[in-house]
């Protein structure tokens, strides 16, 4: 089954390398692909991805114009023809062998989607997280389950796999794009019948976080209101057009979880190496039909 692993990016320089680098020592499979989605990258970040593109053919980089995270997500996705389609984090914040667990759960579980979920209870965070960001993040993921009909602990976290059959249906029908867009991803496969597993995972916080808790709450909540008057106003949407983007050229540990599926009826070069994470103990299958 070919996997395609989408990492969005703008001004990524100072982390691109080391996340490229333990995906291409983690995950050596030759029917993987690794796609940089580069969002109007002013920075070397275009050049960091490729210098790891003359090294490894899975590696490639794609730009696009100014489309923010979930616009160059949207685009990707809608391109790709794996079979399993992944977005990570430029930051290497999941562990590469967390993928697995993902994919593993569509495999055994037939669902559409499967997200890693930071808040689970068995999930690892081998990292403190600093004060304010935890509290913002606590605060957005309550905030996201009193606003909509979503039974996830944890929409934010930046590792979902969709099956490319999902994608097809769901990606015309987004369109946030910015950090909501994992929010709206996940109300659309429900409004579609999709079926979604949350699944525990491993989180390694990392430094040169971009959020910040005080200046970005009003952000959120301003988000949050425009994607619920959306979906209430407009329940039917016409597909986004899609974006041509520019192919950059390159220059001349395994594990299976034991899960528990729930049923509940409800209306996100050089690097050290990343030790295999732990075998966390289930993962929950929401039917948000």
């Amino acid at each position: 089954m070919s996997l395609e692993i989408v990492i969005p990016a703008h001004n990524e320089q100072h982390r691109i390398g080391r996340t490229l680098a333990a995906y291409r020592s983690d995950l050596l499979a030759p029917d993987v692909r690794l796609t940089v989605a580069l969002d109007d990258c002013t920075d070397a970040t275009a050049e960091i991805v490729a210098a790891h593109a003359a090294e490894d053919p899975r590696v490639r980089a794609v730009a696009y114009p100014r489309l923010g995270k979930g616009g160059v997500l949207a685009e990707a996705f809608r391109a790709s023809e794996a079979d399993l389609i992944v977005f990570v984090d430029a930051d290497c914040a999941t562990p590469p062998a967390e993928i697995k667990a993902l994919t593993d759960t569509i495999a055994d579980t037939g669902a559409d989607i499967a997200i890693a979920s930071r808040w689970h209870p068995t999930s690892v965070l081998p990292k403190p997280r600093p004060i304010g960001r935890r509290i913002a993040s606590a605060g957005f993921a309550r905030a996201v389950r009193l606003v909509f009909p979503l039974p996830f602990l944890d929409t934010q976290c930046g590792a979902k796999v969709i099956t490319r059959q999902a994608a097809r249906r769901v990606m015309p029908l987004v369109s946030s794009r910015d950090f909501i867009f994992d929010v709206d991803l996940l109300l659309t496969a429900r409004a579609l019948g999709l079926r979604v597993a949350e699944v525990p995972t491993v989180w390694i916080d990392q430094d040169g976080s971009r959020v910040r808790a005080a200046c970005d709450t009003w952000r959120m909540a301003a988000s949050l209101a425009r994607l619920w008057l959306h979906h209430q106003v407009m329940p039917v949407r016409m597909p986004a057009l899609a974006i041509v983007p520019a192919v950059i050229e390159p220059v001349p540990v395994k594990r299976q979880p034991t899960l528990t599926l729930v049923s509940h009826d409800s209306p996100s070069s050089g690097a050290a190496a990343i030790e295999p994470s732990p075998v966390r103990s289930t993962a929950e299958l929401f039917c948000v039909s």
